[in-house]
């Protein structure tokens, strides 16, 4: 008994016919031929060579990506930390811990200072030296900037390697 009943559902689950879903064997003949074939379309197609691949960009993993431009000024400044970066008519206030704010701005000046004012935004710079207060460094301007959140004030410019004197 026990083994008539796996003998009686292999029996019934088929009939000898092919599913519908089964998949069937491709056509023997071909598709499509040329027309003429010593046509000289046929012949070109023929002979026309491969595409060329493009050549290889001369980058290697170790090559290091290009530096950007130098900004056009640069202050910072300590206590708080904070920098400002001048970029054309961009200025881009960044400090530790805070999303770096970015101001358009303009730049007006006269013979004692240069400004850098846009919405919500004002830079000063005033020549003289000028010590960040950490290093020996001596700057080349003193730098005030106010914003919404206040009023910092720091170094700028040209930055001198070691310190001679303090005025």
């Amino acid at each position: 008994m026990r083994l008539l009943i796996p003998v009686a559902l292999l029996y019934g689950c088929g009939d000898g016919e092919t599913a519908a879903n089964q998949t069937q064997p491709a056509p023997t003949t071909a598709i499509a031929t040329p027309v003429d074939t010593n046509s000289t379309a046929n012949a070109a197609v023929a002979a026309a060579p491969p595409y060329p691949t493009p050549p290889k960009p001369l980058v290697s993993r170790e090559t290091p990506p290009p530096r950007p431009a130098p900004p056009d000024y640069r202050a910072i400044g300590t206590e708080p930390f904070w920098a400002v970066t001048i970029r054309g008519s961009t200025a881009t206030l960044e400090r530790p811990d805070q999303v770096p704010l970015r101001f358009a701005v303009r730049a007006d000046g006269d013979d004692k200072a240069v400004r850098y004012q846009g919405e919500g935004f004002a830079m000063t710079l005033t020549p003289g030296p000028c010590s960040d207060g950490m290093s020996d460094a001596i700057w080349s301007d003193r730098v005030q900037v106010a914003f919404g959140e206040g009023t910092l004030k720091g170094c700028g410019g040209e930055r001198d390697a070691m310190r001679e004197e303090v005025p």
